[in-house]
């Protein structure tokens, strides 16, 4: 679950390079047809969560509470995202939630038919110490702000602000995903010699 106290990110740890590789293979294989660095913007984390089978609904949730994804027996997988939210809000909760699903490998009709789980967020996660909420904020800003496309965008000469207008993102979601990039390049698999445009 995604609360409103932010979210924190560190340099390529074994897990950011998880959810870097596990975003860029959702976009490449869902919208990266002609490459990632001239992707149509903004990314619709709501079409890919369709994509994946997944019902998103945008209902009022409590008030430090901005989505969840549930199970339930027999039931599949649901994200809820709350309404009341800011629209770029809504899109990396959205986002965040397909991390928690990607992570834990299930696909609707999979055999995870006899039990259920609603992934919560708790006080620690805020923090940046629990690694569910680690790895799906990771996952939820390498799916929303493609690396590839950053670096194109920056290439052109475009600024921050332009680039968070145009991935339709918090300016400091934008800011803490370059600071990252530039930090610890090509994490996601993105590495020249992968990479054929």
């Amino acid at each position: 679950m995604w609360r409103r106290n932010g979210y924190h990110m560190t340099t390529a740890t074994p897990m950011r390079q998880e959810a870097e590789t596990a975003a860029y293979d959702l976009l490449k294989s869902t919208r990266g047809r002609d490459g990632l660095s001239r992707c149509e913007l903004p990314i619709d984390p709501f079409s890919i969560a369709d994509t994946l089978g997944l019902k998103v609904m945008r209902i009022p949730l409590e008030p430090d509470v901005s989505g969840m994804l549930a199970k339930y027996p027999g039931q599949d997988p649901e994200v809820y995202v709350n309404v009341t939210d800011s629209e770029v809000r809504q899109r990396f909760s959205c986002a965040h939630e397909i991390g928690h699903f990607i992570k834990r490998g299930s696909s609707p009709g999979s055999k995870d038919e006899e039990w259920g789980y609603i992934d919560r967020r708790g006080p620690s996660a805020g923090r940046g110490t629990s690694p569910d909420e680690i790895y799906a904020n990771q996952f939820a800003a390498a799916l929303l702000m493609p690396e590839e496309r950053i670096k194109t965008l920056e290439d052109e000469g475009m600024s921050p602000v332009s680039m968070a207008l145009a991935f339709n993102v918090s300016l400091e979601a934008m800011t803490h995903r370059i600071d990252n990039i530039r930090s610890s390049p090509h994490v996601a698999g993105t590495t020249p010699d992968v990479v054929s445009e």
